[in-house]
């Protein structure tokens, strides 16, 4: 009976949240759990909004970190003047090769000969039924 009488604790707010991440990840826990029944529940729509403005947050600190980054690389790369004069921007040597002028098709293949002693002794093999006969 004297729970019953006892008076709810208020619902904490998106600040409460914001400032309090242990609180918040257990309430979106508790909340995802059951979403349709806890679209309506205060907490848990504060805890949302709190956990919405926090990934915000941090979205735009990583966007002014990225365009910082994108500038210091912009500052460190060649501009692109350099290959206007159809140079290497690197500066590289270059090998130049001097052209070869192709093989001549004037090539003679000539057949061996063949004397009729070096076909005369051929060796059998030893299990040939044809060379015992």
């Amino acid at each position: 009976m004297l729970v019953a009488c006892a008076p709810q604790p208020e619902p904490r707010t998106v600040t409460d949240f914001m400032d309090d991440g242990f609180a918040r990840e257990g309430v979106l826990t508790r909340c995802d759990q059951n979403r349709e029944q806890t679209l309506g529940d205060e907490e848990c729509v504060n805890a949302r909004r709190a956990a919405a403005a926090l990934a915000l947050q941090a979205e735009r600190a990583r966007a002014a970190e990225l365009e910082a980054e994108t500038s210091r690389v912009a500052s460190l790369a060649p501009s692109f003047d350099v290959y206007a004069d159809g140079g290497d921007p690197l500066r590289r040597r270059t090998l130049e090769v001097e052209t070869a002028e192709p093989p001549s098709n004037d090539l003679v293949i000539e057949s061996p000969r063949i004397e009729l002693t070096d076909l005369a002794v051929v060796p059998r093999p030893l299990g040939d039924e044809s060379a015992r006969q």
